[in-house]
């Protein structure tokens, strides 16, 4: 079991987390200057567990299928028979593969007043709230998830790609982070590269998430830095298709806390951006399925 932390102040608002596990490694990081959203360093943890029983998603978000292939004539994006969107093909350095994201209609996109603290309803409209839930989400299932940096690496090319989705404010020290062996901006899965044979799948066609939920549970105001925002924390759980040397396809399985979160920024347009997270991700190494 590898287990990945970086802590700093905000663990005192958030509360620590701690991913637990027989044999279990921690590696613990300061992690430079920190506030109320993390705006300059974040709190994570990725942990992967050795070979088990596989994990049983909840919560109300996308059910799953196996795989489909890219329909003959693709419009991106469109809706794969488990539920989930295939936003378009993209490459993790090792091959294409059919990148996902979420409906619009998915439940986890639904602003949901009742776990909204008054102090972000006193702050942001129904509707702003509403739209920066819509941001977190979104990133959570497309980048989170299912990046290119998810058992890739060229962090360098995914940053440049994809840090208007950055609050300016936050993107030298999120460049950083994903940087960093010891903090998990986004899934990783670092450690499948020590295990020879073992990769996602790829192809065009090839979705490598074919399970996924996501389940808003709290969605608060936070500060920082001269920054404000709201946070929304996740409860997580997907399935990945893999393949494992001769034993053919298989699928790994992983729950997670994840919580992002968002400020306006005025370089921008005062469009909600990334501006903090905290994540903990609890991988089975590969599950036969």
């Amino acid at each position: 079991m590898h287990a990945f932390y970086s802590v700093t102040p905000i663990q005192e608002m958030l509360g620590r987390r701690k991913a637990t596990g027989v044999n279990s490694r921690k590696v613990m990081a300061a992690a430079g200057i920190a506030g109320a959203l993390c705006f300059t360093s974040a709190c994570s943890a990725s942990v992967a567990a050795s070979p088990a029983g596989t994990a049983s998603p909840s919560g109300s978000a996308s059910a799953a299928a196996s795989p489909s292939a890219t329909p003959t004539t693709v419009t991106f994006p469109y809706t794969l028979p488990n539920g989930i969107v295939a936003k378009g093909v993209a490459n993790d350095g090792k091959g294409p593969y059919l990148q996902t994201s979420i409906a619009d209609t998915d439940p986890a996109m639904k602003y949901n007043p009742a776990i909204t603290d008054d102090a972000a309803k006193a702050h942001y409209s129904a509707e702003e709230l509403a739209e920066a839930q819509k941001v977190i989400v979104r990133f959570i299932a497309e980048e989170a998830i299912d990046s290119t940096l998810n058992d890739g690496t060229d962090v360098d090319g995914w940053f440049a790609a994809h840090k208007n989705q950055i609050h300016t404010a936050n993107q030298p020290p999120f460049l950083n982070d994903l940087k960093s062996p010891d903090k998990a901006a986004l899934a990783r899965e670092a450690w499948m590269a020590k295990q020879p044979g073992l990769s996602y799948a790829h192809g065009a066609s090839t979705p490598r998430v074919t399970k996924r939920t996501i389940t808003p549970k709290k969605f608060r105001y936070v500060t920082g830095y001269g920054l404000e925002g709201v946070m929304l924390d996740t409860n997580a759980s997907y399935e990945m298709a893999i393949t494992y040397g001769v034993n053919g396809k298989k699928v790994q399985s992983t729950t997670a806390d994840i919580s992002y979160a968002v400020a306006k920024d005025p370089a921008d347009g005062n469009k909600w951006k990334i501006a903090g997270y905290y994540s903990n991700y609890t991988t089975a190494e590969f599950i036969i399925k």
